[in-house]
């Protein structure tokens, strides 16, 4: 991950996307946020918000 990233990022998120990059695993959530920082890590990633339907 580059140090821009990891600044820019609060402790427990930067603990979920090394250990999803160090794993080669895809990163699920519903933080828009994260899922942009980790696709800009070149982390594999999917956001719960565009897969789920309304009621």
């Amino acid at each position: 991950m580059t140090t821009d990233l990891v600044l820019d990022t609060s402790g427990f998120d930067v603990l979920f996307l090394a250990c999803t990059k160090r794993a080669d695993a895809k990163l699920v959530t519903d933080d828009k946020k994260m899922y942009e920082k980790a696709v800009k890590a070149g982390i594999k990633a999917e956001l719960l918000r565009e897969t789920t339907s309304s009621p």
